[in-house]
């Protein structure tokens, strides 16, 4: 674990240290912790630290998860339109803040599920809104590889899962959630001084001027939107069951699925900026499809497994499937629409949420009927949806390049 954690630590700063835009990388870093040390705990926190049902969680995550699709989408398009991409990254983390503070000091699920719902959600349009202000500013500047871009902008959010949950489950330890929930707070306010003092204002009234927002959306891209939201499906459904699976049913010490998720960031850092150089070599498309079937072979094999060694072993894989799919999955989603950033940050952003809500509200109800253990086979369906899909999507794109290709032909005739 040590050689590991230095070899992410090397990687991530030699990606800053040389690079552009240190300013995004840093604050992308800064907004994963904020989830880094809530969302692990979100499940443990509703069914033991609540003492709620496992059903409570698909509440809950619906309720957030929609209120959270409707206000991202809103800003994306506002992004588009030349409101400053800034401002309501400051307003989303702003809720989230505020959020955070109730959580600490909640005693019934109804209070969380309000506070999500009203708050929370406008948090969760804050890395959307880091993607799109990056990406806008990048596109103003010379010389830079958007899909590198984009990877170190993903592997800084890693960054902060390295640390995240580990300790997040270490100050919740005996159910002491509010030190979590209060730690998590402060990186909101250290992320929205940081914005208002270093964040560069990118002159988005001049972008919407010669954009196309009214650019086709293709089936194709529909598609791939499908495909990253089974294979978040997955993996939620995964992180969900995990601590209670593994605490509850395998007996593990309550510190080992933060342990487990912290070594899976360390291992997908140089997997996930490895990925950009790859896909200079390899279709980006190719790259997706290979991790969809390392999620498969790693859901397959925590179902079987039941001894901590085991676990670790497959976190390697699942650190292969996630580097790979967080790496470049919102880059060859932008490639579609490549003049409506703000809809398609915003677009991949609700994706994963679609997938969380889905994801959770699932884990729930299997925990219910049977046990957590059997919400990995939940995810080994969503990974093969998820290929399904991207192989669909390979079919629209040889569909559309052909129909564009007769029309010019005809065009030149």
């Amino acid at each position: 674990m040590r050689g590991l954690f230095l070899v992410s630590v090397w990687c991530f700063l030699k990606s800053i240290c040389k690079q552009y835009g240190v300013v995004f990388i840093l604050l992308s870093l800064l907004t994963g912790l904020i989830g880094a040390f809530v969302n692990p705990l979100m499940s443990l926190f509703i069914v033991e630290g609540l003492q709620s049902p496992p059903i409570y969680l698909g509440v809950y995550t619906t309720g957030v998860t929609l209120m959270g699709i409707l206000f991202s989408q809103w800003l994306g398009g506002l992004a588009d339109n030349g409101v400053s991409a800034k401002k309501m990254f400051m307003i989303a983390v702003s809720g989230m803040a505020l959020a955070l503070v109730i959580f600490a000091n909640a005693t019934s699920f109804w209070q969380v599920f309000a506070a999500g719902v009203l708050l929370l959600s406008m948090g969760n349009a804050a890395i959307p809104q880091v993607m799109t202000i990056a990406r806008q500013w990048a596109d103003e500047q010379e010389h830079i590889d958007i899909t590198q871009f984009n990877t170190r902008l993903r592997a800084a959010i890693s960054f902060a899962w390295v640390a995240g949950p580990p300790l997040g489950y270490l100050l919740a330890s005996g159910v002491a959630f509010s030190r979590s929930f209060y730690t998590a707070a402060t990186f909101a306010l250290l992320a929205l001084i940081f914005a208002i003092k270093f964040l560069p204002s990118v002159n988005a009234n001049d972008r919407a001027k010669k954009a196309e927002p009214n650019q086709p959306i293709n089936h194709s891209f529909w598609a791939l939107g499908a495909a990253i939201t089974f294979a978040s499906i997955g993996n939620i459904m995964y992180a969900s069951a995990l601590p209670l699976y593994t605490i509850n049913e395998l007996g593990f010490a309550n510190n080992m699925p933060g342990i487990f998720m912290g070594m899976v960031a360390l291992i997908e850092i140089p997997v996930m900026l490895y990925s950009a150089k790859l896909s200079k070599r390899i279709t980006k498309t190719a790259l997706l499809g290979f991790a969809f079937s390392c999620a498969m072979l790693f859901y397959i094999g925590v179902f079987f497994a039941v001894q901590v060694w085991q676990f670790f072993v497959l976190q390697g894989v699942n650190a292969i499937f996630y580097g790979i799919f967080a790496g470049i999955g919102l880059t060859i989603l932008q490639e579609q629409l490549p003049s409506r950033i703000g809809f398609t940050s915003a677009f991949y952003g609700n994706a994963i949420k679609v997938g969380v809500m889905l994801g959770t509200a699932s884990t729930g109800l299997i925990a219910q009927w049977f046990s957590f253990r059997f919400a990995t086979l939940g995810s080994l369906i969503a990974a093969s949806l998820a290929l399904s899909c991207l192989l669909i999507f390979s079919y629209f794109k040889r569909q559309e390049s052909e129909s564009q290709e007769r029309l010019l032909v005809q065009s030149v005739i």
